[in-house]
């Protein structure tokens, strides 16, 4: 509110105010250990006028992404001002977080995972556990209380007692059916649509007219794996199920943990999921790429079959990897589909990632305990 005053006074109509809010300003230019709204005024309104006149890309959404006003109106001028202001607050924010030695491991993965779901929605009047709540904000920034916090995460992602107890699979695969079962209904929604003969139309285009209609459209169906075909099946490495890879396609005893495939297309998919610690996202995803490249090169050298292998990460604090939406997408999936997902996924491996850290100091565990589902 202080700023948005600031500009208000600056660019008054009348002479008057706009000449004591320059003498304001000179004289609370000289004070440096007392926050002055109008010290922070001067540095974000120079940065906003440089903004202006030379726009650039700060996200990664790609270049060109967002709207650039070269002449802002008023109100538009103040929440750029207010909105760079804040901006300089979250900066102050990271550069203390890198200070810290534990508490900084949350910018290991904060670009590449999608933010924990904190709506005051779900908080307030949804049935999410605030233990739950509370373990996941805690090991965000390892305050989880415990002896030793390296033992702590030893034993949320890199245990070979939990890895062999059946701990990491009963998390692995309460994500997985989770997924199975998502991708499954929209698989079926894509076979109940009957395709019939596709037919090459001549796109004819006025005068003065553009194409780029079309051609997102093209790319859109480019993009799409399940495109072109009703025939589609899929199978799912979980337990009870009679997971053989389709010897239609190729021969093998790799196990990915989803198949999907189309005999009419010569397609198939694989997708590979990992629940690793949220620092090893990259490593997991590079892990699980170079284990199944020798099979994606077998199948395109020896079969007619165009494999693709995808990979997907939901870690052991409930982050999830941009890599679930980005295959999600590939599929076509639609966008809301694709976001009740993902906090699905969040929520899932949250509640087992905290069932194994209250579990910590007991040997035994259930192998045939169910595998958690949404509430």
């Amino acid at each position: 509110m202080q700023l948005v005053k600031c500009e208000l006074l600056r660019n008054s109509k009348d002479p008057s105010i706009r000449e004591l809010f320059k003498t304001r300003e000179i004289k609370n230019s000289n004070l440096s250990r007392i926050w002055k709204a109008t010290n922070v005024y001067k540095v974000a309104t120079a940065e906003v006028d440089l903004d202006i006149k030379f726009p650039s890309q700060h996200s990664n959404q790609g270049i060109g992404f967002g709207n650039f006003t070269p002449n802002p109106t008023p109100s538009q001028k103040r929440k750029l001002i207010t909105a760079k202001a804040a901006s300089f607050s979250e900066e102050a924010r990271l550069a203390h977080t890198l200070s810290l030695k534990q508490q900084s491991v949350w910018l290991q993965w904060a670009e590449v995972s999608e933010p924990f779901d904190l709506l005051w929605r779900d908080l307030i009047w949804g049935s999410r556990s605030t233990h739950v709540l509370k373990f996941v904000l805690n090991a965000t920034v390892n305050w989880v209380p415990t002896p030793a916090l390296l033992h702590l995460y030893h034993i949320l992602s890199n245990c070979n007692f939990s890895l062999n107890n059946g701990r990491y699979t009963w998390r692995h695969d309460s994500v997985l059916s989770l997924i199975r079962q998502s991708i499954q209904d929209y698989l079926n929604h894509i076979n109940s649509q009957q395709l019939g003969e596709s037919v090459n139309f001549i796109q004819f285009v006025k005068a003065g007219q553009h194409t780029l209609k079309s051609q997102q459209k093209q790319r859109q169906s480019n993009s799409n794996l399940l495109s072109n075909a009703s025939d589609w099946k899929m199978l799912v490495d979980l337990p009870g199920a009679n997971f053989v890879f389709p010897p239609e396609i190729f021969n093998t005893s790799e196990r990915p943990d989803i198949v999907i495939w189309s005999a009419k297309l010569k397609k198939v998919l694989l997708i590979e999921l990992t629940c690793p610690a949220e620092e090893g996202f990259t490593a997991a995803q590079i892990r699980k790429l170079s284990r199944y490249s020798p099979l994606h090169d077998e199948i395109c050298r020896l079969t007619p079959w165009k494999p693709t292998v995808l990979t997907m990460e939901v870690a052991v604090r409930g982050f999830v990897s941009l890599t679930c939406q980005q295959v999600l997408r590939k599929l076509r999936m639609p966008h809301k589909n694709i976001s009740r997902l993902c906090k699905q996924m969040s929520e899932i491996s949250a509640r087992c990632s905290y069932t194994i850290h209250l579990a910590a100091n007991s040997p035994v565990w259930d192998t045939n305990r169910p595998l958690l589902e949404p509430i």
